[in-house]
């Protein structure tokens, strides 16, 4: 049936044009595959970029004009993207080369796998331009404005098309797969197997869990879910000693609406081949201890099954860094204090000015928000607080910080009424510097520098208010306040002295940032480390995937709090599960948004 006006699509052209689509889609997955086949991270030369931008560009512009399958200039574009793609690939097969740092390989095995992606890559686009010919067009009279227009608008697309960034691409199915508290892999074959036992014990217990999966848009839940089955294929994980076992996973139907969704155990994650203990200590490991990426691929054969690639490693901490650690906390029930420390990392990389902002709550130990940037200027930090400000459901009442004026000023924009205190140990350590030239220029004993220092150190304790502390200060008569670089540091101090004593009214703001100072020590053993760091991309997730895992993992022996981690500290529900299931638990790893 054909439909006469143009816009409205031919019902023949409709399939087609979907069966296009597909295609196209298929086709970047296919080119993906040769991605990560040839190069490794994402040194990928210019021409992968520019096939892989084309490709894009072709698919946006089809999509966006699909009303237009009718118009002769349509398909005639549409013809010729596609056979610029064709030659683009008949291009790269004559110039491919892997690149060195790919892990290596029988040379017979890989180019025979290759050499597959190229067939398959060759016939989709044999398939896309065999159902380009069968679209049906229509002469309009308004046919030759159209035609300008689709050529204008496929042009533009192109330039704007932006380079894809594929590495951080993610899968959002599981939008469908809810995930319930269960440790024991055998325990869980018994529960699978009963239906009754599972509903009651499993089913019934799931809108405690708070997950938002599961329903329509408008249900609401209340008549509770039914066992509705088994998936297709079970999972086939690989268990701690590199045993693979096979679990079958239950469906489940809310009766309300009747959506259907998968149910796992949080020992399971999602679409991934090993079990959630493994992943939690390997990404542990590259993330909190001193061992790169790749030492850590190197010796995760003691799981019993080594990796395949590098890149395996660098998916999982992409996984744990994907959302903002207040998104995760948020969705795991965690209230914040209200009180803060806060401070900025400088780590000095080549060709890449790298900082990391942090935000460390003063009483749970919680890093709330780890951010990247690449200047700290006060636009740029203000930016940066307001992803946290969105993401929490509390109001922010003061922090702890350094003197650092920009971030001053971002946090007064951003946080409504804020107290800002500012820390003891950073004025005391300028203040030693400062007497310690001034001992070297008149030559003085040493106790004599410590006497001083010690005098000015119990004033800054004892002081209750701002004018407490500027008449105890100008009472102390000392010849080194004299001198010019500890009369500036002095100086200083009185001018900011409600900040320094605020700490006196406000319980929740500390006198030091000795939390958030400890875990930047952490990020900045790790920044040395860690591999793949000079993109900025993969910088923000490692970042964040460090505070994540920071918040979840136990305190080791000897530490204050031995055995137990932030999130325990700030009261979060744990189900007495290893650190890694109860992310897994709190929908840390879910992708798709609610």
């Amino acid at each position: 049936m054909r439909r006469g006006n143009a816009g409205r699509i031919h019902t023949g052209n409709e399939e087609i044009l979907s069966d296009i689509l597909r295609n196209l889609t298929m086709l970047e997955k296919a080119f993906e595959r040769l991605k990560r086949k040839n190069w490794h991270g994402n040194r990928y030369p210019d021409y992968v970029i520019e096939i892989e931008s084309v490709l894009i560009a072709i698919r946006l512009w089809t999509d966006d004009h699909r009303a237009f399958t009718e118009v002769p200039a349509f398909v005639r574009i549409l013809g010729a993207g596609i056979e610029r793609i064709g030659r683009l690939i008949g291009d790269l097969v004559a110039a491919c080369a892997p690149e060195k740092g790919k892990k290596m390989e029988k040379r017979s095995r890989f180019i025979r796998e290759r050499a597959r992606i190229f067939d398959s890559l060759f016939l989709m686009v044999r398939n896309l331009a065999a159902r380009t010919d069968l679209l049906e067009t229509a002469e309009t009279p308004v046919g030759i404005g159209i035609e300008k227009a689709l050529s204008v608008s496929f042009e533009r697309r192109l330039r704007q098309t932006p380079v894809p960034e594929r590495l951080l691409s993610v899968s959002k199915r599981g939008r469908k797969t809810c995930v319930f508290p269960c440790s024991d892999p055998e325990f869980y074959l018994v529960l699978v197997n009963d239906p009754g036992r599972f509903k009651n014990e499993v089913l019934k217990n799931l809108p405690a869990l708070g997950h938002v999966c599961g329903h329509k848009p408008g249900c609401v839940g209340e008549k509770g879910f039914r066992p509705k089955g088994f998936r297709q294929k079970p999972r086939k994980t690989v268990t701690r000693g590199g045993k693979r076992q096979t679990f079958p996973i239950r469906m489940a139907q809310c009766v309300g609406c009747g959506e259907k969704f998968s149910v796992l155990p949080s020992f399971l994650p999602r679409e991934k081949h090993f079990c959630m203990d493994i992943i939690g200590e390997i990404v542990r490991s590259a993330c909190l201890f001193g061992n790169s990426v790749r030492g850590v691929f190197e010796i995760t054969d003691i799981c019993g099954r080594k990796l395949k690639s590098v890149q395996t490693v660098m998916n999982w901490i992409k996984w744990m860094g994907f959302k903002h650690p207040a998104e995760i906390l948020t969705r795991a029930g965690v209230k914040g204090s209200g009180y803060f420390q806060e401070d900025e990392g400088f780590e000095k990389e080549p060709d890449l000015r790298t900082y990391s902002v942090v935000m460390v709550d003063s009483e749970n130990l919680l890093v709330w928000h780890m951010d990247y940037a690449d200047r700290v200027d006060e636009e740029t930090l203000c930016e940066s607080f307001e992803k946290f400000f969105g993401k929490i459901a509390f109001t922010v009442l003061g922090v702890t910080k350094d003197k650092w004026r920009p971030s001053t000023n971002a946090l007064k924009s951003v946080f409504h009424r804020i107290w800002i205190g500012f820390c003891h140990r950073h004025f005391l350590k300028k203040f030693w510097r400062a007497l310690s030239d001034w001992r070297k220029e008149i030559g003085c004993d040493y106790r004599e520098v410590k006497r001083i220092y010690e005098k000015v150190k119990r004033i800054l304790a004892t002081a209750n208010s701002k004018t407490t502390l500027r008449i105890k200060i100008d009472m102390v008569a000392e010849p080194a306040f004299d001198h010019p670089p500890v009369a500036t540091v002095i100086d200083e101090l009185k001018k900011s002295a409600v900040h320094y004593t605020v700490c006196k009214r406000r319980n929740g703001i500390k006198k030091t940032t000795s939390l958030v100072d400890n875990f930047l020590k952490i990020v900045k053993r790790k920044l040395r480390q860690a591999e793949s760091f000079r993109d900025p991309n993969w910088a923000k997730l490692l970042l964040r995937a460090m505070a994540n895992v920071r918040n979840f993992v136990p305190f080791m022996p000897g530490a204050k709090n031995a055995g137990k981690s932030p999130f325990m500290l700030a009261n979060g529900s744990t189900y007495d599960l290893p650190w890694g299931q109860v992310m897994n638990l709190h929908n840390a790893f879910l992708f798709a948004e609610e």
